[in-house]
């Protein structure tokens, strides 16, 4: 399955077997379109597009946006606190852009200092991967995120202003809970791929 988020929403590319919930919707592959999908949006919050040849079909759609790469991380320091920033009204994790001839980890890295401010960093594994559909300046773009499970010590932060971001937090797991009532599907979805791994060790 490749999920695309449009913020609230998402788009899903399934297999024919896949199995559709009371609250999605089911598309055809004529309706695969970005004009469309966004109008669905109104009425609907899951698209779902089911066929064996998913991957391809995604494919095809995503040439309809700029592709952006970007990486960010989920940071816990020795006390088992996560961090997260607070930009335009929304809880979120530190992430940008993959400069020119970066990895995605070093990026990742970079970007999750930059933008709290927090030292000692060591990535300890790869998560997932997601992606993100949005209108910038009237054009769409279609970011792929690369998180990393990160590891660091509770320092001060300071959070990067100049990025709107006004908050960077180290959350205890209440308000972790509590902080993703006010965040995006992305982030709900990487801190689910954070539980299950620590769980599972």
């Amino acid at each position: 399955m490749i999920t695309i988020y449009f913020t609230d929403h998402a788009l899903k590319f399934v297999p024919t077997d896949y199995l559709v919930g009371s609250d999605e919707r089911l598309i055809a592959q004529s309706e695969l379109s970005r004009a469309k999908i966004i109008n669905f949006f109104d009425s609907c919050n899951t698209l779902v597009v089911a066929d064996d040849n998913y991957e391809a079909l995604f494919n095809d759609f995503a040439t309809q946006f700029e592709a952006v790469e970007a990486a960010g991380g989920v940071v816990e320091n020795e006390f088992g606190q996560v961090l997260m920033i607070l930009r335009q009204g929304r809880w979120d994790l530190p992430k940008g852009r993959i400069e020119a001839g970066e990895d995605s980890a070093t990026a990742a890295l970079r970007e999750v200092e930059e933008e709290t401010g927090a030292a000692n960093l060591k990535i300890v594994r790869h998560l997932c991967n997601t992606l993100h559909a949005y209108c910038v300046y009237g054009k769409w773009e279609l970011k792929r995120t690369y998180w990393y499970a990160m590891q660091g010590t509770k320092t001060l932060l300071r959070p990067q202003l100049e990025e709107d971001i006004v908050e960077a937090v180290w959350c205890d797991s209440a308000l972790l809970a509590q902080n993703l009532n006010s965040t995006f599907a992305t982030i709900r979805e990487v801190i689910y791929e954070y539980s299950c791994k620590n769980t599972l060790g």
